[in-house]
């Protein structure tokens, strides 16, 4: 089932940075996936910290690179999310088989917002580097 853009929260998915110890990997090409507040509909900490071990069981033998924070510029807002290689219809698979309204697609170095259960077209962000805040 595909839901029409609520434009206020797709700006919000827009304004997105990432926050991790490492830097982002050069793998060719990876999804970044949460399992966090589906449908973007805040369910508490307990509630998205099973459903993030429920993603990291789902995706079982795929290698995650690296786990992220999903964040709104002002890092009021963090999602915790799992950098993974997939192909992008595998991703969004994913992503649907856990709520997810979009997830993030990177292709070398640029960063992308992929519509999953919203209509749309894929809005490229620009160059993820400039999205990523390293913190050790």
């Amino acid at each position: 089932m595909q839901h029409v853009v609520d434009m206020t929260l797709w700006e919000n998915y827009r304004k997105v940075c990432f926050i991790a110890p490492f830097a982002p990997p050069s793998c060719p090409a990876y999804a970044i996936v949460t399992a966090w507040n589906p449908a973007s509909r805040w369910v508490g900490l307990r509630r998205n910290a099973r459903r993030q071990r429920a993603l990291v069981r789902q995706v079982g033998e795929c290698p995650v690179m690296g786990e992220v924070w999903g964040s709104d510029e002002d890092e009021r807002w963090q999602e915790a999310s799992l950098l993974l290689p997939l192909s992008q219809p595998e991703a969004i698979r994913l992503a649907a088989r856990f709520g997810q309204n979009a997830l993030y697609w990177v292709r070398e170095g640029e960063l992308w917002l992929v519509p999953v259960l919203l209509e749309g077209p894929p809005c490229h962000l620009g160059a993820l580097a400039s999205r990523w805040r390293f913190r050790p």
